[in-house]
C-alpha cells in the first residue's frame, strides 16, 4: 500500500525529538495539519479545472464531485441516472464536439440514452411520418416519408413543426400503480413523492427527460408528447396506431366514451 507523504508524516523523520514528542509534537502536528489542508486545497483546485476521466487509454484524475456538478451546469451536460463520476467526466470533455449535432434526431436520442443508461430504446416521428429509431444496443435506423402518423386528423401538412418522442423503457420504468382515491397514494405536491401518475418514473426523471428534449430538438419544432411505450412491439414504423383521434384522451363510440389512445403507453406533455 502506497503511503502519501504529508507534512505530518514527514515531520516525524526530519524534526528533532522536542517537535515530535510531548507538547512540542502536538503543536507541530497542529501546524502541519494546516499546511496539509492548504496543499489539499491546491490539489483539488488543480483537479477542478478539468473533468478528468479516461479517454483513448489516457487517464487523468477525475475532478471532485462538486466541480463535476458545476461543469455539467456550465456545459449543459446532464448526468445520467446510473452514470459514474468517471463516465460523466468523459462526456463532459466531449461537450463541444456534441454541439454541431444539436437538432439532429439521432443526437436527441443519444442524449436521452446517455441519461437513461443502457436498456431503453427510442424513436422520434413527425407529422410526415419520418421515423428515426435507436435500438437498445445503439443501432440507429431511419424510415422516411411514410405518411402514416395521423394524430388528430390533420394530414394537410400545415402543422408541419410537430413531432413526437417515443421511449421504450424496457424495465427502467414500469406501469404506475397510483390510482385516484387510493389511500396509500401520496398527494399532489407532497414532498418526497417517488412516482408519477401512470409510470414508476420519479418526477425528477420526467422533468429531466423533458428538458433534454427541449434542449436537443430541432429548432422551430414542437414536441407534442413524450410517449412511454410499455409494449416493445407498439408504435412500429410500418404499422403505427394513431388513427386521427389521439389528440384527445377519449372518444365517443356508439354513445359510449372510450379511450382514444393505446392503453399500453403513457403520454407525458411535450415541450
Amino acid at each position: 500500500m502506497t503511503t502519501v507523504a504529508t507534512f505530518r508524516t514527514t515531520r516525524r523523520f526530519v524534526a528533532p525529538r522536542w517537535l515530535t514528542e510531548g507538547d512540542g509534537g502536538l503543536v507541530g502536528y497542529a501546524l502541519d495539519l494546516i499546511k496539509d489542508a492548504f496543499v489539499e486545497r491546491v490539489r483539488l483546485g488543480l483537479h477542478a479545472r478539468l473533468p478528468g476521466g479516461t479517454v483513448l487509454g489516457r487517464t487523468a484524475p477525475t475532478a471532485p464531485a462538486d466541480a463535476l456538478i458545476a461543469m455539467g451546469r456550465d456545459r449543459r451536460v446532464v448526468r445520467g441516472i446510473f452514470e459514474t463520476s468517471e463516465e460523466y467526466a468523459v462526456r463532459l470533455r466531449a461537450w463541444l464536439d456534441d454541439q454541431p449535432q444539436r437538432g439532429n434526431p439521432y443526437a436527441l436520442m443519444r442524449k436521452l440514452a446517455e441519461y437513461t443508461g443502457p436498456g431503453p430504446a427510442f424513436r422520434t416521428v413527425d407529422v410526415r411520418g419520418n421515423w428515426y429509431s435507436r435500438a437498445a444496443d445503439g443501432t440507429e435506423t431511419a424510415l422516411l416519408a411514410q405518411g402514416n402518423w395521423d394524430w388528430d386528423g390533420d394530414v394537410s401538412g400545415t402543422r408541419w413543426s410537430r413531432f413526437w418522442a417515443i421511449i421504450y423503457p424496457l424495465g427502467l420504468w414500469d406501469e404506475g400503480t397510483q390510482e385516484w382515491g387510493d389511500p396509500s397514494a401520496q398527494n399532489w405536491g407532497e414532498i418526497g413523492l417517488q412516482n408519477t401518475w401512470g409510470t414508476s418514473a420519479p418526477p425528477e426523471h420526467v422533468q429531466t427527460i423533458r428538458s433534454i428534449v427541449s434542449e436537443w430538438m430541432p429548432g422551430g419544432t414542437r414536441c407534442v408528447n413524450i410517449i412511454i411505450a410499455l409494449d416493445p412491439a407498439s408504435f412500429d414504423p410500418t404499422s403505427p396506431e394513431p388513427d386521427g383521434t389521439w389528440a384527445r384522451w377519449s372518444k365517443e363510440v356508439g354513445g359510449v366514451r372510450v379511450a382514444a389512445r393505446l392503453n399500453t403507453a403513457r403520454y407525458w406533455d411535450g415541450v
